[in-house]
């Protein structure tokens, strides 16, 4: 199989923070109602599997499998979303359709898995690496959803994608958080503005960054 590992010299691996919100912003505010729709709809699915939860009351059976469906859905979802992400970062067509991405779902179930896993160990050490953790396989998903990678592969390539950019990665991630909180304030209403914009943000900073490498 060929080897599509990411190479290049970290010293030069480099992102503007405000470039990446501001395509964000600029991305959000002109598909507003787009991710209005999308949001909404994955609140919605959520909820409704949510309420099956609470409806199936205390049959064992019942609630394991609406907790299957529920995490199912919820994985392609969450893959839906930073495959829409990316198709905005590279000026390609989006529809609705698109939050439904079903394909790589059982690498991208195990590379969250294995992920959390690793960074929760590392906080349950000390709070640094454990956040140094999150940081360096932050990308590892994105390799799954973009590039279909297996699950070693994404989590390698996500560390080698991320060296050398690790602290601006940090105080990247600390200004989408500020943003988001200014979103929350602002009656939730800013929310559909500020989630969009971090995700597309963070996808951008995540082409840019692997943009940068040789693949062998």
């Amino acid at each position: 199989m060929k080897n599509t590992s990411p190479k290049a010299d970290p010293r030069k691996r480099y992102f503007s923070k405000k470039e990446a919100i501001d395509f964000g912003f600029e991305v959000a505010k002109s598909n507003l109602i787009y991710f209005i729709s999308v949001l909404v709809i994955a609140i919605v699915v959520v909820g409704f599997f949510g309420s099956l939860q609470f409806l199936a009351g205390r049959n064992a059976m019942l609630i394991f499998l609406v907790v299957i469906l529920r995490t199912i859905i919820s994985l392609v979802i969450s893959m839906g979303f930073i495959k829409i992400s990316l198709l905005f970062v590279d000026k390609k067509k989006t529809e609705i359709s698109d939050l439904f991405y079903i394909k790589p779902i059982v690498n991208y179930f195990l590379v969250s898995i294995i992920r959390g896993f690793i960074v929760l160990v590392g906080f349950i050490f000390l709070i640094i690496p454990g956040i140094i953790l999150s940081i360096k396989f932050g990308f590892a998903e994105y390799l799954v959803v973009d590039k279909n990678m297996s699950v070693v592969d994404s989590l390698n390539n996500s560390w080698e994608i991320t060296k050398g950019v690790k602290w601006n990665l940090f105080l990247f991630g600390i200004l989408l958080f500020l943003i988001n909180m200014v979103g929350f304030i602002a009656l939730l209403v800013g929310l559909f503005i500020t989630v969009p914009l971090t995700m597309v943000a963070n996808a951008y900073v995540y082409r840019k960054l692997y943009s940068q490498t040789t693949l062998k």
